[in-house]
């Protein structure tokens, strides 16, 4: 009797010394992050203007009729767009400019399509064709008109997949508005800022 009960003492500490694992659990899901496709771009900057237009004499803020206005104003700019491949785009754009001449202030939004050619891994150049609404304060009224403009971009990472990705810089410049109905107007816009490749 005395060697069953230290056989089970003995029993009873040899597995009280082993490891026993636990039951198995079921694995926690991991949230998996949504990357947006590579193509997609966003950009904001500065803008600077400068509108001409010979038209019928309008009352300016200074009080007096002129048939001939020019002014200078400057202001903001966002574009959003998509990269198709290293060599087509589609773009939409905003510029606000209301600081400079009170009575000078431009608003746009266009759509356009941007062609472009990389020089290198880092810098493109591009045209921007399109077409959008102009609201030149001058003229007291919106124009819609034919786009057109140049640019070049600098991005701080190589391309992935033929794709930007990533911090660039950008500067272009854009004729939004060029009219030539019984009047000449004219305006001629520099974009500079920074863009982000997803």
């Amino acid at each position: 009797m005395k060697k069953l009960l230290f056989l089970v003492v003995i029993a009873s500490f040899a597995y009280g010394g082993k490891n026993v694992a636990p039951p198995p659990s079921e694995p926690i899901p991991v949230p998996v992050p949504v990357k947006v496709p590579l193509g997609f771009y966003f950009g904001a900057g500065f803008s600077y203007v400068h509108s001409k237009c010979k038209c019928a004499p309008l009352l300016t803020s200074n009080g007096y009729k002129e048939n001939e206005h020019k002014g200078n104003s400057s202001g903001v700019n966002l574009k959003v767009g998509y990269e198709f491949n290293p060599y087509l785009a589609i773009e939409a754009k905003y510029f606000y400019t209301p600081w400079g001449d009170s009575d000078k202030t431009v608003k746009h939004y266009g759509l356009y399509l941007k062609p472009s050619y990389p020089l290198t891994e880092h810098i493109d150049i591009y045209a921007l064709l399109g077409y959008g609404k102009t609201d030149c304060q001058t003229l007291q009224k919106s124009q819609n008109d034919f786009s057109w403009g140049v640019g070049a971009s600098y991005h701080m990472n190589k391309r992935i997949k033929d794709k930007k990705e990533g911090f660039g810089i950008y500067l272009e410049y854009l004729r939004p508005l060029h009219k030539t109905d019984g009047k000449t107007i004219k305006t001629d816009t520099i974009h500079t800022g920074l863009q982000y490749n997803f």
